[in-house]
């Protein structure tokens, strides 16, 4: 945790972009100047962080996100073109959230516990409790593996086990309810893939709604119940906006034309 802070105290000194600033630096970065490339990374970490806390629920260490989300926030410095229109702020997010999940699907998928550590875990845990309590202090690796007549070294392999399991054990819902590791082991369960799904929908559809205009926003909001779950008719969306119907008609149009070239387009950068 210490860590953390120290790395927030840190981003909070770096001053952020205008829009200015952010245009000259890209169009120096699309030359191919490595220290314009550097200056718009770090200008934007900060970026990272506020996405990188919103999957912190999902039981994977935020340094690990902020990690593989910086990973996806250079990956978007690199393709940035400030001359289609977006701030980079928006056009970053996708990225970094596309490096986070890939990560979070990643280690979800891969991890899987040898039965033959599990066993040495639980037994560790035992006998460093034992030791404690009879010691009235902590025991040292030395003593632990003394009384469990293995080497030293194996202690060392348990502990980097126990760290892992201990990222799996982290809950899971918002509520806190179940831990990862129980998805993973029962087939019936909701598994991360589908919780991380679930969530991506919701975050990608705020994404793209950062393209489009205030007023396109709301009109959209309205027609598909974006906001509260309930759709509207046009009529009904005219008559709350001011607007006619067929004005109402062409704004939704207009703006679901922006969200489709914005979809293609990102879809094309990631084959």
């Amino acid at each position: 945790m210490d860590a953390i802070r120290v790395y927030f105290r840190q981003l909070r000194k770096i001053p952020l972009l205008t829009p200015k600033e952010e245009k000259e630096l890209n169009r120096k970065v699309r030359k191919g100047d490595e220290e314009a490339r550097k200056k718009m990374i770090k200008a934007n970490l900060r970026l990272v962080v506020s996405i990188a806390k919103r999957y912190s629920y999902l039981g994977v260490p935020l340094l690990d996100l902020i990690e593989e989300g910086n990973v996806g926030l250079m990956k978007a410095v690199e393709k940035f073109n400030a001359r289609r229109g977006f701030r980079f702020s928006t056009y970053a997010a996708w990225w970094i959230r596309q490096a986070i999940s890939r990560s979070i699907f990643d280690q979800a998928k891969t991890i899987r516990i040898p039965v033959y550590m599990n066993e040495q875990i639980n037994k560790y845990k035992k006998v460093k409790e034992r030791l404690a309590h009879k010691l009235k202090r902590m025991p040292s690796p030395a003593a632990v593996a003394k009384e469990m007549k293995i080497p030293v070294k194996k202690i060392d392999q348990i502990n980097i086990w126990m760290r892992k399991v201990s990222s799996l054990e982290a809950p899971v819902g918002r509520e806190k309810e179940g831990e990862m590791i129980d998805l993973i082991e029962d087939e019936k369960a909701v598994t991360p893939d589908t919780e991380l799904s679930r969530f991506m929908d919701k975050e990608r559809l705020e994404t793209l709604l950062g393209y489009i205009k205030p007023r396109e926003k709301d009109i959209l909001d309205l027609r598909f119940g974006l906001a509260d779950g309930e759709t509207h008719t046009l009529a009904e969306v005219a008559g709350r906006v001011n607007l006619s119907r067929e004005r109402v008609r062409q704004i939704e149009e207009r703006a679901l034309k922006k969200l489709r070239k914005f979809i293609s387009q990102q879809e094309e950068e990631l084959r």
